[in-house]
């Protein structure tokens, strides 16, 4: 009984963490759809960085960061959010080529929500950071869905196998 719930609580842990990632995901996708059909208005980066941060096991993760401002009816935005799903990762390359072309005084269009003008991106539609997520949150789900599946038929012991047979007494 106690290994069961153990069992359990542990690939409930591990189903929600997919569904999470996934979830994040679509809703990352959802919105940067959305945000296609947004107004635009002119904006400027104010900041640009180009963060790198290595963890204990020395992999390295690279991320632009920037902040622009904009103006929607009369009333100056300050934004941070390059595009939705954005996210630091390992790839040097991809990264600094959005901070090369975000440099500070760079002029270009923001696009915001019109029912939420604090809400803006710099860039719409389905990228590399929203196809990862979707791709690693679906993965991480179905392994979980898949180790699950393997514990219950191994549960399930010799009765179908055994309920098949014909044995003759011996004796």
């Amino acid at each position: 009984m106690g290994g069961s719930v153990f069992l359990t609580l542990f690939f409930g842990l591990f189903i929600a963490v997919g569904v999470i990632i996934l979830g994040f995901g679509m809703r990352s996708l959802y919105m940067s759809k959305q945000a296609e059909h947004w107004p635009t208005v002119p904006g400027e980066i104010v900041a640009s960085d180009f963060d790198t941060s290595t963890d204990s096991d020395g992999d390295t993760t690279y991320r632009t960061t920037v902040a622009y401002t904009y103006n929607v009816m009369g009333r100056d935005i300050t934004g941070k959010k390059i595009a939705f799903g954005y996210s630091g990762s390992s790839g040097y390359r991809f990264h600094r080529d959005i901070y090369k072309a975000l440099s500070t005084g760079s002029q270009l269009a923001v696009r915001y929500d019109p029912d939420k003008p604090e809400r803006a991106v710099l860039s719409f539609g389905v990228n590399q950071s929203i196809i990862f997520l979707i791709i690693f949150g679906s993965i991480w789900t179905f392994f979980t869905l898949g180790m699950i599946a393997i514990f219950w038929v191994s549960e399930q012991g010799a009765t179908s196998l055994l309920q098949n047979m014909i044995i003759y007494s011996s004796g």
